[in-house]
């Protein structure tokens, strides 16, 4: 049924927007299929029906036991690269708590109020980090 598979795609493409210059075919383009599609529905056309094949059982019990095991799992490795890590991490964790009203934010205003605390509270704890940093440092 590919006259039904192009109108949806028009379709698609009409709600999408289009153009002036392509109004009139797009319009034309959509009647047509509209046509061939009513066409089919009064005569339909029966699609001929292929036997299906079958498939034979495993004769060796080794491909038994394969099956018996289970698909196999592989793991893969996934790196997340936080801001922070290690020592940093855990003073950044004790030194920022989020806010109340910014857990289930959905206003996009309080969301970027929430952003915007985060980032400031970000850019303290760095300035802070690097004077402990500094003075943890002999000359």
């Amino acid at each position: 049924m590919k006259a039904a598979k192009k109108l949806r795609q028009l379709e698609q493409k009409i709600s999408s927007g289009y153009s002036l210059k392509e109004a009139e075919q797009l319009s034309l383009e959509q009647r047509l299929l509209e046509k061939q599609l009513d066409q089919f529905c009064q005569k339909p056309v029966t699609p001929q029906i292929k036997p299906k094949k079958t498939i034979k059982a495993p004769t060796t019990t080794a491909t038994l036991d394969d099956l018996a095991k289970g698909p196999q799992l592989y793991v893969s490795s996934v790196s997340v690269k936080a801001p922070y890590q290690g020592k940093k991490l855990q003073a950044w964790l004790q030194y920022y708590t989020e806010p109340k009203q910014c857990f289930g934010v959905r206003d996009s205003r309080q969301m970027v109020w929430c952003v915007e605390q985060r980032q400031q509270a970000k850019a303290n704890f760095e300035r802070q980090w690097q004077q402990k940093f500094a003075l943890s440092q002999p000359e």
